[in-house]
């Protein structure tokens, strides 16, 4: 009962997971603005007023009551600047909403309001908590806030009204350091452009005889443009305000005075001033939204490069080099990573000899982040006296190590909302990386024990039937000699000569199947000693005398063949496996004949016989594990490996092999004779 109540549970998570995609799917079919409220979502406005960090921890007991997914959301107007304190207290607050489990999205727009619920409705979200404002009443009459715009806008989307009260020091940095951030420079250059602007129009005021008001505004309105597109909105108002004077005082009889002769001028003014504010105000946000498409550009390509580089790479410790020499280079900062290693211990791979690698805290806060996966280091809650920011390294299933980045300049640069998420992106990007290049590894070792595994079994399949039949001729030679007293002296010895062939067929075979296990398991170690080819080839022959039998042997070695460099018993295995072959196939009084000579440092050893052959084709399979070209003369005896064993033999000599039809099979071995034979004397 137990084990069904779990199976219901997983096939209602999976029957609600499968309805949530056919709902999600339906409504964005059905481009519905109104949220779809089948699971409650919240949203949270994160600005960087001291009281968010209150709206954030009630959206988070909200979300917990509810049981719901909730986001942080900031939207980053068009000229926001991210090294002024503003920017820097939303990314504190990011980085709380973080550590309360939000997921945090920063918008581009220039309409606070209309950038959130845009992205509230494309998120399916029924709740939006945001904090009260603390403007004057007449401020908020004169210019709708955003919870008033939100409020008006918000449809079928629940919004929360947080109240939460501003501290007084913190209005009074923000209130100094506004003043401390004039740009007293772009107004004085407005100042001087508007003044340019007036010698310009007065020298040209006799060309004007047609329209000179026209064109003279028209001068005004070019330098308002250039003011705004240079140096910023506020510079750019003073020169709106600065030329309609100008314009009045100078250009409008009655001349040097404001007064003004005919009110139509009024109108002009009020026109010249109205395009003016207009056309800096577009000038400032084009110049903004320039910088902002040239960030996400850089930042785009950064990314792209990185992702290109670690895609051609294999290799963990490759992969690391790579991400932070890229790293390093983007942000100017020195970079060093931390990797779980096989026993579960921290390890730094990359960037040991640094200042990070030799920091006290380095490796703690380093293991912290592996364990937390979140953010840690210089400039955050956790860990501040460390020298660097760790990022960790998120995979799919768990952490796998962290990023430290140390900057040259300031550590608090990395924690801003753009550097901090490029680095983020940076970071994921190396974790997937290594946890491919792991997938890769597993996949191939994976591979090669199935091919193990593969082998096991085709070899027990293939081997069955062979090592049955001799141990049954055994087991009932063996129980006859034993059960009866009254055998003859002939029978008596043949039954003890079929015992004895018969194990030594079955000890010839557990040899072939042994010897293939260890040179596919590259377990032979080669034992590399000088020998003379005639007694390799003598012990051969002596060892198959009772297959050859039957058969004519020729041999032809040249008495001038030096001493070769191979392992004997391993090039005696060869030769029998070769001869065997020969005797088991060829019709008996057919001729077998070795030979062999030195051809361009290579030894050329050839055994070929008188028999029918192999059928065309073959000359390569012959030599695949359990393959046979022809049905075997002995009723299908033998395992199949004897010339597989042969190539494997030859390979490790770093030679080859190969079979052809000259009148019968003739087998044709390749060793390199890798060093100079000593000279022996004669005696």
């Amino acid at each position: 009962k137990s084990n069904l109540s779990a199976l219901r549970e997983m096939s209602l998570r999976r029957a609600a997971s499968r309805i949530h995609s056919d709902v999600e799917s339906a409504r964005k079919l059905r481009s519905d603005s109104k949220p779809w409220a089948t699971v409650d979502r919240l949203l949270v406005c994160v600005g960087p007023s001291p009281s968010t960090a209150r709206v954030i921890r009630t959206a988070k007991r909200m979300a917990t009551a509810l049981d719901a997914q909730w986001l942080a959301v900031s939207v980053e107007m068009p000229d926001g600047n991210p090294q002024n304190k503003s920017q820097m207290k939303v990314a504190e607050h990011f980085r709380l909403a973080e550590r309360l489990g939000a997921e945090t999205i920063t918008l581009a727009g220039d309409d606070v309001a209309g950038s959130i619920l845009e992205y509230a409705r494309s998120r399916n979200v029924t709740k939006i908590c945001i904090g009260k404002t603390s403007e004057a009443r007449w401020k908020r009459l004169l210019n709708r806030t955003v919870v008033d715009r939100l409020l008006d806008s918000s449809g079928g989307i629940d919004v929360y009204i947080i109240h939460g009260e501003r501290d007084q020091g913190q209005r009074f940095e923000t209130h100094q350091t506004s003043t401390m951030n004039v740009n007293w420079f772009g107004y004085a250059n407005a100042v001087g452009i508007i003044a340019v602007c007036g010698l310009v129009a007065g020298g040209l005021r006799e060309l004007f005889e047609s329209n000179p008001e026209a064109n003279t505004a028209m001068i005004f309105l070019a330098g308002e443009a250039f003011v705004a597109f240079r140096f910023g909105r506020g510079p750019a108002s003073v020169a709106c305000v600065l030329a309609v004077l100008a314009f009045d005082f100078f250009f409008v009889p009655p001349y040097l005075t404001l007064a003004v002769a005919d009110t139509q001028y009024v109108v002009t003014f009020g026109v010249m001033l109205a395009i003016g504010l207009l056309i800096s105000t577009l000038a400032v946000r084009l110049k903004a939204q320039v910088s902002s498409t040239r960030k996400r550009e850089r930042r785009t390509a950064t990314l792209y490069e990185l992702g290109k580089q670690l895609s051609s790479i294999s290799g963990k410790v490759f992969l690391v080099s790579a991400a932070s020499e890229k790293i390093s280079e983007m942000v100017n900062s020195e970079v060093a990573v931390y990797l779980v290693g096989p026993s579960g211990k921290t390890e730094i791979i990359h960037g040991q000899d640094g200042i990070i690698g030799n920091h006290f805290v380095s490796l703690p806060a380093a293991q912290w982040v592996i364990n937390h996966g979140q953010l840690a280091g210089a400039g955050t809650n956790t860990l501040p006296n460390a020298c660097a920011i760790f990022v960790p390294l998120l995979g799919s299933n768990a952490c796998l190590g962290a990023v430290a980045i140390r900057s040259k300049e300031d550590n608090a640069r990395l924690l801003e909302p753009e550097q901090r998420q490029l680095l983020e992106a940076c970071a994921s990007q190396l974790a997937l990386a290594i946890e491919r290049d792991q997938l890769a590894l597993d996949a191939a070792e994976a591979r090669i024990h199935a091919e193990a595994e593969q082998v096991r079994s085709t070899l027990l399949s293939s081997v069955s039937h062979d090592l049955k039949t001799p141990l049954s001729a055994i087991a009932g030679a063996s129980s006859t000699l034993l059960s009866s007293n009254s055998i003859d002296e002939p029978t008596r010895r043949q039954l003890l000569e079929t015992v004895s062939n018969e194990a030594l067929c079955l000890n010839r075979l557990l040899e072939n199947i042994l010897q293939m296990s260890r040179l596919d398991a590259g377990a032979t170690a080669l034992n590399m000693q000088w020998h003379v080819l005639e007694e390799i080839v003598g012990s051969a022959l002596h060892r198959t005398r009772s297959e050859l039998v039957r058969h004519r042997i020729t041999t032809r070695l040249p008495p001038d063949l030096p001493l070769l460099y191979l392992d004997g018993i391993l090039m005696e295995q060869l030769l029998i496996n070769l001869l065997e072959n020969a005797a088991k196939y060829t019709p008996a009084g057919t001729n077998v004949e070795i030979s062999a000579n030195i051809d361009s440092g290579f030894l050329r050893l050839v055994v070929c016989d008188d028999g029918p052959g192999i059928p065309d084709g073959m000359e390569e399979r012959i030599f695949e594990r359990f393959y046979r070209a022809t049905p075997s003369p002995d009723d299908g005896r033998g395992s199949g490996l004897g010339l597989a064993i042969c190539r494997a033999i030859v390979n490790v000599h770093h030679g080859t092999i190969n079979a052809s039809q000259r009148g019968g099979l003739e087998f044709l071995i390749r060793i390199p004779i890798v060093k100079t034979a000593p000279s022996v004397p004669l005696e």
